[in-house]
Formats: structure tokens, sequence, C-alpha cells
């Protein structure tokens, strides 16, 4: 913008701009930076309004048109930003962030396809965007494109190699696939970028889970509850690592724990009963196998579990038709494997 307004109070840069615009109501450079303080403000609407008075003066301003479409993206309303910036494609075909800022536009949408198509336009027309690189690699992760989603996020890296959002989210793309070390390293590298990020903890101790690394896990749990002690599924996550290394009255009091955040908690009342059953507390163990399935109706582990409670307890009967609720669910959800193992439990009983 071409003229600077020194006051660093907003409303006195204001009062000024509009003065100098009822003295001169076609002074473009006065719209465009009361309009852009309007922004600072978070007030998009108003900010439109100096734009739209621009492009009542000039139609063919690419400009007024772009910072429109930014402030319409703002207030959510993506199909008269990507209007937008269809004017500003006509208007400048080869603007690289008219492509990025449409394929956000699209991408709010969910239109995935569409976002992908410019962010690819933005890349071609300008190969070291950072944004554009990592954008795509979001939408590639929507659409299941893990490797092309871990390639770009390797490129923001090259770009911008301090870039802690790249490590984290290209870290979250290798756990999908599964590629643990390689998840790990990018966790590492983003705590070590930003200390604070807690949820690089959170995602980083449950890849230490999934790899048996049960101490890391527990520790990094640990480091997350010192800073935010009403994460229900930090608790939640922890107790399922007590329970793996059977310490089953540490992984309850976790159990416990993220109940008293989360009431509803499906899971957490299932693996509760599994560590009741585990230390013979059999009708805890039914109690909370129930509640389970109270909030979770299609629970087929659930019905599974209390059905073996059953069993030990010698109820035949019960534990028969827990297990056939479960087989059948395990069948709905096409879980073969479970619904198999089910099977050979009921033909066991059965056979007794």
């Amino acid at each position: 913008m071409a003229k600077e307004w020194e006051s660093s109070d907003y409303q006195d840069a204001l009062t000024e701009l509009s003065l100098e615009l009822q003295q001169n109501p076609d002074d473009i450079d006065a719209y465009y930076a009361r309009s852009e303080l309007y922004y600072s403000l978070e007030d998009y609407d108003a900010g439109i309004k100096d734009l739209n008075a621009i492009l009542q003066r000039n139609s063919q301003d690419a400009l007024a048109y772009m910072f429109r479409g930014y402030g319409y993206g703002q207030l959510h309303n993506y199909q008269r930003a990507i209007d937008d910036y269809n004017t500003v494609l006509d208007l400048s075909p080869n603007y690289a962030k008219a492509y990025f800022n449409r394929g956000t536009a699209y991408y709010n949408l969910k239109q995935y396809s569409q976002a992908l198509l410019d962010f690819d336009l933005a890349i071609k027309l300008n190969p070291s965007y950072g944004e554009a690189y990592y954008n795509r690699a979001i939408v590639q992760n929507q659409l299941e494109q893990y490797s092309q989603a871990i390639a770009d996020y390797t490129e923001v890296i090259r770009l911008q190699p301090n870039d802690q959002a790249a490590y984290y989210n290209r870290g979250n793309t290798y756990n999908k696939v599964k590629q643990y070390p390689q998840a790990l390293a990018d966790y590492n590298q983003a705590i070590a970028l930003k200390p604070e990020d807690l949820e690089a903890y959170y995602n980083r101790a449950n890849v230490y889970h999934k790899t048996q690394a049960y101490p890391q896990a527990i520790a990094d749990y640990n480091h997350i509850i010192k800073f935010n002690s009403r994460h229900a599924p930090t608790y939640y996550n922890r107790g399922t690592t007590y329970l793996a290394i059977q310490d089953f009255t540490k992984a309850i009091a976790d159990f416990n724990l993220a109940i008293s955040l989360n009431p509803n908690y499906a899971e957490a009342y299932y693996n509760r009963a599994v560590a009741f059953n585990k230390l013979g507390e059999y009708q805890k163990a039914i109690a909370d196998h129930q509640q389970a399935i109270k909030l979770k109706p299609n629970y087929a582990e659930a019905y599974g579990n209390m059905g073996l409670v059953y069993q030990t307890l010698g109820d035949t009967r019960q534990a028969i038709k827990h297990l056939e609720c479960s087989a059948t669910l395990f069948k709905q959800q096409n879980n073969q494997v479970l619904y198999q193992y089910v099977e050979d439990k009921l033909v066991a009983l059965r056979a007794k």
C-alpha cells in the first residue's frame, strides 16, 4: 500500500483515514490503508466495504479482488472468496498466491480435488512456494495419498529447515502408514524446535506405546499431565500402557481419572473392566462392560469380554448370550479375525 500511517493506535489511524476520505473520496491508497487496518482489527465486513469502494472506481484492480477474497475467507464465505480469486486469475493468470488462496478456499469447502489442482498450479508457478507444498500435503492426507504427502512435507523442510509444523505433520503421516521410526524422528525434531508442543509429546507417546517402548510412552504422558491435568485421553492412554505392562492398579487409577473427566468415555470403562478382570474383581468388570455397552451399543469387544468373564464365573448361559452378541457385531463390522475367534469360543462352550 502506497501510504504509511504513523499512528500506532488503530482507532486514531482509522479516524485519520476517514477524514482523508471525506476530503478526497477517490483516494484509493486511503481505502487500501483503512481496509488493512480493519482487517488487523478482524472487522472484515468493514474492510470488504472499503475494497468494494475501490472496485467501484476500478473494476480491474486485481489486488482489491485478492484482498476481498481473503476477507470473505476469514468470514468463512468460501464460495465468494473463490469467485474473487477467479476474477484475480482472469486479470493475472500467473498469480501464484491467487491459486494458493483459491486452493485453500476449496480445501475449506472439502473440495479436495480442486484444491489439489490449485496447489499444483501455485507450485508450478513458484517451485519454492513452501506454504503451497505444505497445504498440498494436507490435502493429500485427506485423500489418503500418504507417500505424496510425505514428499511434500519433505520439500517444505528442505525449503524451511526449522518448520516445526512440517516435522510434526510428516510425523503424523509416517504414523498413519506405520513407519514408526521415521515418525519418532520427526516428533523428536518437532519437540526440539517447539518444546511446549504437547500434541507432539502426545503423538510420540502413542508411537512409543505401539512400538512397545512403554517406559518412554509413560514418560511422555507424565510430561503432558504436568502441563495439562485435564486431558482425559492422556490418562486413558497412560492407563492402556500400564495395562500392557500388567500394572493393573495404576491402569485402573488412570481409567478412573479419564472417566472423571469424561463420564461418557466408553473405551475407558471397557479397559477398566479388562483390568478388573485381571485382578479377579469380576462383578466390577461386568459393571464396567455394561456401562461401556450402554455408551456404545455396538461395542463388540465389550460383549465378547463380558462373555469371557461370565465363562470364568461358570455362567455358561450368560457367556454364550454375550459371545453371540459379540460375534454378530463383529460380523456386521466385517472383522473376520475376531468374529472367528468368538465363534471358536462359542463352539467350545456349546460342546460342554
